[in-house]
């Protein structure tokens, strides 16, 4: 027998190639991640057969579906000759499902958990992760395998067997964090042979079997961790994809604002595009979430998938019969706007009783598969930090479990993050790898909120983007410790900031802190105090400095700080807490207060349009006038027409601290899931930097006025849920 009579034989309908001919795998918006009974093994099922699901999943729009090609975490769903497969796998209806899929074009994708393969356990157990110590009871494997061994060039030769053997277009990678994986916190690894071996060759430092954020041999371990992580998934993309060049591999990232460094996912890049990979988020908190993900996704340069779970549910029945489709329109078209796509299951089925609703939702995506991809408008970067996830002495209590898992880290850059969103000023996150010269010098204004943890060199990069004409606001403990958190003693770009640190004040509690505006412009504007609840430093000024104090620190001390506040009264400390310095051709703007982390406690109107006053003082390229609720993007679609998003997304912001996991997700699926979406009108688009030729609404099909002579004024006249905006210049 021959080579070519021992290959298994695959009924296969046309190739993974023609379908992504017909349609590239970025195009496709309408994913969901589903396992219907009549997909499952078994030898019965409840509900739909296989024709029929696949006339149902044709019908709502379904363009590519996950489905499960395995079972119980490693068994395969044919004969393969590594893992025995179940005792009925002669009969299993997949083949027939992805026959009758691929016939309708819809590619369908294998959910499979990367480190998880519970049938290999008592095959391999040497493979096994071993777990570090982080002070809970000892935890049995039930069959996570450190991808250091063995398993690294096993894990690919069993999933090129699947390509082999099922008429699979990919997979949809889950369980890929570096330790336990059942209920969270996950135990973080790995300490087993092959990972002291390999730590020790490559840094010449012994491997930690315990969790001490005091050792700085474990921190350089934490960043290790993250490097073979992404080695791994770059080795098990290229392994599959030299033998199957065409298959799609997407993977999940823990890159969300609740996760650390357990995961042993970089809040970095992966880089996957580099080996044509993709990669997608869960995203769970309340639907303000999506498009700050998204927003962190687009930042790696990485195309990605913004995943949902149920927006709306019922007491008693999990996802909610005959669902309103807003939630779930909005958690996808966040994705878009931000130049992703959505997936996940959002609808907890579908079933026959979510048909219209999907339907609907998934012309919406469609409508608007063109306008994805652009380059965004420059404006401002806001700094997002795995090193002040990890090693600031901040996130230390999440890191080692002291506080519940999943609340988010870094509140004081997502708070930044909701005042210039829903400000509607256009900015980009710029992760710790890409915080460099050649990428900050693209934008107008870096924001660094409260980021403490900085390198020499990039403290370097930032000085001389100052320097070199650009503007910087910086806030609280910015620069005062190295990238592993180790102290300075004094700000690293306290030349930039023209003010030098004298420690904290008011301890690391939050407490009420009360500004005093000395800029006319200032006081005009907000009166005689700023209030805000959170943490602050205190600094001097630098003798040689080129300073101007736009406010001072109140000495008002107590309880209820304002409670007989007479303006006739002495309330200055006249100590500097809103400074701008003059370095080089650029400016810097210290805060001493972390109000980033202050707007998360209290989201107060003045607190935000303060940051918004002083971010203003450098002017954006566009400028909008409209409702808080709409989020904006605006990116190049070619080289001389932009493309503006405008979402309608009305949902509040929320408390940042979670106590109870399963409760908040209940109350966001029923008393805030979104039942009426009021529409948006005369929503005014200010072109500052563009000279506007011609505007129109392409999903409306309509054509607008260009008004203003110096300044080329547009106005939209209504956003129901979403628009698109294209203006050629």
């Amino acid at each position: 027998m021959n080579a070519e009579d021992r290959r298994p034989k695959v009924n296969r309908v046309g190739s993974t190639a023609q379908r992504l001919a017909e349609k590239p795998y970025e195009k496709r918006v309408c994913r969901i991640e589903c396992y219907p009974s009549c997909v499952q093994p078994g030898e019965s099922y409840v509900g739909l057969s296989v024709e029929e699901w696949v006339d149902f999943i044709d019908e709502i729009g379904v363009e590519v579906q996950v489905v499960d090609g395995e079972i119980n975490r490693g068994t395969p769903r044919f004969r393969s000759r590594m893992i025995p497969p179940y005792s009925n796998v002669d009969n299993d209806r997949l083949p027939r499902f992805l026959e009758l899929a691929h016939q309708r074009g819809i590619l369908i994708l294998s959910y499979y958990p990367v480190i998880y393969t519970k049938p290999l356990k008592p095959l391999q157990p040497e493979w096994l992760m071993q777990f570090l110590d982080d002070g809970r009871p000892a935890l049995e494997n039930l069959g996570w395998f450190c991808f250091n061994s063995p398993y690294r060039d096993w894990l690919p030769e069993y999933l090129i067997e699947w390509l082999d053997n099922l008429d699979l277009d990919g997979f949809y990678f889950d369980d890929t964090n570096y330790g336990s994986h059942e209920e969270r916190p996950f135990y973080p690894s790995c300490c087993c042979s092959y990972c002291e071996k390999l730590f020790r060759e490559e840094t010449g430092l012994e491997i930690p079997r315990k969790v001490d954020f005091d050792s700085l041999d474990f921190r350089h371990f934490v960043n290790w961790r993250y490097e073979k992580m992404k080695d791994f998934m770059h080795h098990l993309f290229r392994q599959i994809k030299a033998k199957h060049p065409d298959v799609i591999l997407d993977m999940n990232s823990y890159i969300r604002p609740t996760a650390d460094w357990s995961d042993g996912h970089p809040l970095n890049s992966f880089h996957l595009e580099d080996v044509g990979g993709y990669f997608f988020v869960e995203t769970f908190r309340s639907l303000r979430e999506p498009n700050f993900t998204a927003k962190v996704l687009r930042s790696t340069g990485t195309p990605f998938g913004l995943f949902r779970n149920v927006t709306q549910s019922l007491q008693g029945f999990g996802g909610a019969p005959y669902p309103d489709m807003f939630s779930p329109a909005i958690a996808g078209l966040a994705a878009i706007a931000n130049g992703g796509a959505p997936c996940g299951n959002p609808f907890d089925g579908p079933t026959m009783l979510h048909k219209d609703t999907v339907k609907s939702v998934f012309s919406e995506f469609k409508k608007r598969v063109d306008y994805i991809k652009g380059d965004t408008v420059k404006y401002i970067a806001l700094h997002y930090s795995q090193q002040n996830r990890d090693f600031r002495p901040s996130e230390i209590p999440k890191n080692t479990g002291q506080t519940y898992f999943h609340e988010i880290g870094q509140k004081d850059a997502y708070g930044a993050y909701e005042i210039l969103n829903r400000s509607h000023l256009l900015f980009d996150f710029v992760l710790d790898e890409r915080l460099n010269y050649e990428t900050l010098s693209q934008y107008r204004l870096l924001f660094l909120s409260n980021s403490a943890c900085l390198s020499d060199e990039q403290c370097e990069a930032i000085r001389r983007f100052v320097y070199e004409g650009g503007t910087l606001i910086a806030t609280h403990e910015t620069s005062l410790l190295d990238e592993f958190g180790r102290e300075r003693g004094k700000f690293g770009i306290s030349d930039v900031l023209g003010v030098e640190y004298r420690g904290t004040r008011g301890g690391t509690d939050d407490h009420g802190i009360i500004y005093v505006p000395q800029d006319a412009e200032l006081s005009r504007n907000f009166g005689y105090v700023v209030c805000f609840y959170g943490q602050e430093s205190a600094v001097s000024v630098l003798p040689d400095a080129d300073i101007h104090v736009l406010c001072t620190r109140s000495c008002l001390e107590g309880e209820r700080l304002l409670k007989d506040f007479d303006p006739r009264l002495d309330y200055d400390s006249f100590e500097p807490a809103i400074t701008i310095n003059h370095y080089g051709k650029g400016r810097a703007i210290y805060i001493c207060g972390d109000v980033g982390g202050a707007y998360m406690n209290n989201p107060y109107p003045p607190l935000k349009r303060l940051i918004v006053d002083l971010v203003k003082q450098t002017p954006p390229p566009i400028e909008f006038e409209m409702p808080e609720a709409i989020e904006v993007t605006a990116s190049r679609r070619s080289a001389n027409e932009l493309m503006v998003h405008l979402l309608n997304n009305p949902v509040p912001l929320l408390p940042w601290r979670i106590t109870n996991r399963e409760k908040h997700d209940a109350e966001m699926t029923t008393f805030l899931a979104l039942r009426e979406v009021n529409p948006i009108h005369n929503i005014r688009v200010r072109f500052n930097d563009f000279t506007v030729k011609s505007a129109r609404l392409p999903l409306q099909g309509i054509d607008l006025d260009i008004s203003g002579n110096a300044v080329a004024t547009v106005i939209v006249p209504e956003v129901s849920l979403h628009e698109v905006l294209l203006v050629e210049y």
